[in-house]
């Protein structure tokens, strides 16, 4: 064999362990809840390049928006995170978190612009959304994302409903029941996350299910809070709990 090509190869191969060490301890950050850790490490080996650290980046400033309630921070981090997500999704089409994250960033940011952004925003929440359950279908989080936006469509006003007309000449179509179903698939995946459980929740209380939505909102209530996020969402749970 080739010295050269033999060295080369070794080198590659030191390269893609580092590059795999490095995914695999933001990874580790990030579901630890040390968010800012998480943003710095991919900042530090940030490549235009590189589709895993783009996604990470993208994850890594929605994580920071979605510690809080504070309107201007979540902004703040939505439009640092969403070029990464299109570059990310312009480099690889097909790689499932590039999807899902696109689709999760161009959705917070329509809800923060206000109802016309947020109907338009969600055609491709949802596209993006169903292409990554497809290209993998073990992954919680894009359950979760089809369910609430299920819930959102089902939930729009009918002047709400007026503007997506206006808008689109077929509006976006969504429903409990399927907002129920996508849920459901989530808590299956991931049992460990009260997203999944207060979401549930809500769709089952629109439904009039209330014994549904008592049951699943206070197995929420044992489940572990490991950061503000969730601490949000306990609250919710809690207030939701006490209309039942």
């Amino acid at each position: 064999m080739n010295r050269n090509y033999f060295t080369y190869k070794v080198l590659i191969f030191i390269f893609t362990s580092f590059l795999f060490s490095s995914y695999s301890k933001i990874d580790d950050l990030q579901e630890s809840s040390n968010f800012k850790e998480a943003l710095e490490l991919c900042k530090e080996h940030h490549d235009p390049n590189d589709v895993e650290i783009l996604w990470r980046l993208a994850r890594s400033y929605f994580d920071i928006a979605d510690q809080t309630s504070n309107v201007d921070i979540q902004k703040e981090n939505i439009d640092r995170a969403l070029p990464y997500a299109q570059k990310a999704l312009k480099l690889n089409p097909l790689s499932a978190k590039a999807n899902h994250w696109y689709a999760v960033i161009i959705g917070k940011k329509g809800v923060l612009e206000g109802t016309k952004q947020k109907i338009i925003n969600s055609y491709e929440v949802e596209k993006y959304c169903l292409k990554a359950i497809k290209i993998d279908p073990s992954y919680d989080g894009s359950y979760h994302l089809m369910g609430r936006w299920h819930y959102n469509v089902a939930e729009l006003t009918w002047y709400e409903r007026g503007i997506a007309s206006l808008v689109y000449a077929t509006p976006p179509k969504g429903s409990y029941d399927e907002a129920i179903t996508y849920f459901k698939k989530a808590m299956e995946a991931n049992p460990e996350d009260i997203r999944h459980y207060l979401w549930l929740g809500k769709s089952y209380y629109e439904k009039s299910r209330y014994q549904a939505a008592k049951m699943i909102l206070k197995e929420a209530m044992t489940l572990e809070m490991k950061n503000d996020s969730d601490k949000l969402l306990m609250k919710q749970v809690k207030e939701l709990y006490t209309k039942l």
